[in-house]
C-alpha cells in the first residue's frame, strides 16, 4: 500500500466507513452518537508541558486526527490541517474541595462527551486535562469515530507514553516514521473495490444474507419512527468458575471464547424471538494490511453473523455452526459494511439499524498509557447513554472472568427487561456448558424473560391499487428536482411519481442531490428530507415548505407528514 505523492492539505477521498459516518452526521446533525471517549487518572508528579508535547506529537503524526471534511461536487473529502489546530484545554480545580472537585470533573467529562463534533472543522480530537489536586489529574480525550476505532486507542496511548517519557527527560520525541497515512488506506480501499477478489467476497455475502430477516427482540414500547439514540446499560459478569468451564468447552470443540459466548447468546435470541434464523453484528479490526497496524483511524468493519438453529440441535452442534459461520465471515471481511448495505438495499426506516439490530462483541481490557515517569495510571470509566442498536452486548475478557455491559435503546426497553435478559443469558450459559449434548429446547426459560413477539404484518391478498400514472413536472421546484436527479443519477425520471431509491439512488447520491438543490436555492436542506419524501413530487412539496419557513412564513407552511424513511 504505497503512499501516493499527495500535496499537503489537498482534499482526499474518504474510506467507505468514514463516508457512512459523514452521511449519518448530515442526516442527523448536531449529535454526539459517534463520539469516542477515553479517560485516565494520573496520580503523582505530572509534567503538563511534556503531556501537551506528547499529545501534540500524536496529532501531528496522524493526519486523520487533525482533519476536517469538506463537501465537494465529487462528494465528501478529507482535508488535513496544520497541527496548530489542536489545542488542549486545561481546567484547574485545585482550589475546590476534593469531593466537589471530582463532582465538577465528572460533570465536565460528561459535557465533553455530549458535545458533538463539527465535521467541517478540525481537529477530530479534543483533549482536556483537569487538575483535581497538585498530584492528581484526570486526562480526558474525545475523538470522533470518523478518525479512530478501538485499536487506535492502543496506538494513541503507546505513542503518547513514548512521547511523554522523552519530553520529561528533555529528549526529542523520536518515533518511527509512519509508512502511510489513513488517506492512503482510503485510496487503496476504493481502488480495490472492483477487483476480482472483492467481487467474489461480495457474491458470498449476497448469497449468505439472501432473504435476511433481522432478529427483533420483543420490546416494551413501539419502535419510534426515528432513532433517538437514547440509551442506558446494565452490567453483566460471568464469574471465574463458569468462565473456566466455557474455556474448557471451547478447547474441547476447537472454538474461541468469543464463539462460545456468541453461540449461547444466539440460542437466547432464538428463544426470545421465536426465530431459528438468528442474526447479530460484530466488529472486526479491519486491519488486514501490516502497513496500517501503527495508524490511528477508522478501520473497524462490521460483520453480519447469521446462524441457523433449526432442528433443535445440541449446543455442541450450535458451536460447530457458529464456528463455521464466523470463519467464513472472517474470510470475507474485506467488503465494507457500507458497501454491503448498498448492494443488498434493505428497506428500512430511520428507527432501525439495517441487516441486524443486535451487536455482540468480546474485547480486550481497555488500553492505557504505560511507563509514565513518576505517575500512577488508572482507567476512568466514562458514562455512556448513547445506544446505536436495539441491544449491544460488550464483553471484556479479564483473564479469569468475563465482564461487560448490555447497552440498550431506552426508547424500546425498560431497564428491568434488560436486567432479566442479562440474568437469563448467564443462566443459559451455565446450563448449556454443563450439558452441551442436550438439545437447546431443554433449556427452561427463566421467569420474567420476555419471549413473545408480535407477528409481522403480512401483505394483503387483494390485487392492490392500480399503479399510479406518471405525470410531468407542474411546478418550477418539481422541474428543478427532476433535472437534478437526472444529472446525479444519470437516469431521467419518468415523472413526478418516480422514486429516487427505485431509480438507483443511495445514501451518498442522496447527499449529493440535497447539496446541489441547497446550493441552487440558497437554502439549507437536510438529507433526511429525501428519505421521508422519496418521489419528485413529495420532495418538491417538502422543499416548498422549507422555502416558506425560510422566508419567515412558517405559520403558513403545513407540517411535513410523518412517514417511513428509507435508507438503502
Amino acid at each position: 500500500m504505497p503512499g501516493p505523492d499527495r500535496r499537503a492539505h489537498a482534499p482526499t477521498p474518504l474510506s467507505f466507513a468514514q463516508q457512512r459516518l459523514w452521511f449519518l452526521d448530515r442526516l442527523r446533525p448536531g449529535r454526539p452518537d459517534h463520539n469516542v471517549p477515553t479517560a485516565v487518572r494520573l496520580r503523582g508528579r505530572l509534567d503538563e508541558g511534556a503531556l501537551t508535547r506528547a499529545l501534540t506529537e500524536v496529532v501531528r503524526r496522524h493526519e486523520v486526527l487533525r482533519g476536517r471534511i469538506v463537501d465537494t461536487e465529487d462528494g465528501p473529502r478529507h482535508v488535513a490541517e496544520p497541527v496548530e489546530t489542536f489545542v488542549p484545554t486545561i481546567t484547574d480545580l485545585t482550589h475546590t474541595p476534593a469531593e466537589q472537585a471530582w463532582q465538577r470533573a465528572r460533570e465536565l467529562a460528561a459535557a465533553d462527551l455530549a458535545t458533538p463534533f463539527d465535521l467541517g472543522t478540525a481537529p477530530m480530537l479534543r483533549a482536556r486535562l483537569i487538575r483535581i489536586a497538585p498530584d492528581d489529574h484526570l486526562l480526558l480525550l474525545v475523538m470522533h469515530h470518523i478518525a479512530c476505532d478501538g485499536w487506535s486507542l492502543s496506538v494513541l496511548w503507546q505513542e503518547f507514553s513514548a512521547g511523554y517519557g522523552a519530553a520529561v527527560d528533555g529528549r526529542p520525541i523520536a518515533l518511527a516514521d509512519l509508512p502511510v497515512q489513513y488517506a492512503d488506506f482510503a485510496d487503496w480501499q476504493r481502488s480495490h473495490q472492483a477487483g476480482t477478489a472483492m467481487l467474489d467476497q461480495l457474491a458470498y455475502w449476497r448469497e449468505h444474507l439472501a432473504d435476511l430477516s433481522p432478529s427483533l427482540l420483543p420490546t416494551d414500547r413501539t419502535r419510534p419512527a426515528v432513532w433517538s439514540g437514547r440509551g442506558d446499560q446494565v452490567e453483566i459478569e460471568i464469574p471465574a468458575e463458569l468462565a473456566e468451564r466455557i474455556r474448557a468447552l471451547g478447547r474441547t470443540h476447537e472454538v474461541t471464547p468469543f464463539m462460545t459466548l456468541l453461540a449461547a447468546f444466539q440460542v437466547l435470541l432464538a428463544r426470545c424471538t421465536g426465530q431459528a434464523d438468528v442474526t447479530v453484528g460484530t466488529p472486526i479490526s479491519g486491519r488486514t494490511r501490516i502497513e496500517v497496524e501503527p495508524l490511528v483511524g477508522f478501520f473497524v468493519n462490521t460483520l453480519v453473523l447469521r446462524t441457523d438453529l433449526s432442528g433443535d440441535p445440541g449446543f455442541t452442534d450450535v458451536l460447530a455452526r457458529v464456528r463455521r459461520g464466523a470463519v467464513e465471515a472472517y474470510a470475507h471481511q474485506d467488503v465494507p459494511f457500507e458497501r454491503l448495505v448498498q448492494e443488498l438495499r434493505p428497506e428500512r426506516d430511520l428507527g432501525q439499524h439495517p441487516l441486524f439490530t443486535v451487536m455482540f462483541q468480546l474485547e480486550d481490557p481497555p488500553a492505557l498509557p504505560s511507563g509514565l515517569p513518576g505517575l500512577e495510571v488508572s482507567d476512568h470509566q466514562m458514562p455512556n447513554d448513547v445506544a446505536k442498536f436495539d441491544i449491544e452486548v460488550s464483553m471484556t475478557d479479564g483473564g479469569d472472568r468475563f465482564t461487560g455491559v448490555i447497552r440498550y435503546a431506552a426508547d424500546l426497553f425498560d431497564r428491568d427487561t434488560v436486567r432479566q435478559l442479562s440474568e437469563g443469558y448467564r443462566a443459559l450459559l451455565d446450563q448449556l456448558v454443563d450439558s452441551p449434548e442436550r438439545p437447546i429446547s431443554a433449556w427452561e426459560t427463566p421467569p420474567g424473560l420476555r419471549v413473545s413477539r408480535p407477528a409481522p404484518a403480512t401483505p394483503g391478498s387483494g390485487t392492490g391499487p392500480e399503479p399510479a400514472t406518471e405525470s410531468g413536472p407542474a411546478t418550477e421546484t418539481e422541474l428543478l428536482v427532476l433535472e437534478t436527479w437526472a444529472e446525479v443519477l444519470g437516469v431521467t425520471p419518468d415523472g413526478v411519481d418516480s422514486d429516487f431509491f427505485e431509480l438507483g439512488g443511495h445514501s451518498l447520491l442522496a447527499s449529493k442531490v440535497m447539496s446541489r438543490l441547497g446550493r441552487a436555492l440558497d437554502l439549507e436542506l437536510p438529507v433526511a428530507l429525501l428519505f421521508y419524501h422519496p418521489t419528485v413530487a413529495e420532495l418538491a412539496d417538502g422543499i416548498d415548505a422549507a422555502l416558506l419557513a425560510d422566508l419567515g412564513a412558517a405559520a403558513e407552511a403545513e407540517p411535513l407528514p410523518a412517514g417511513e424513511a428509507r435508507h438503502p
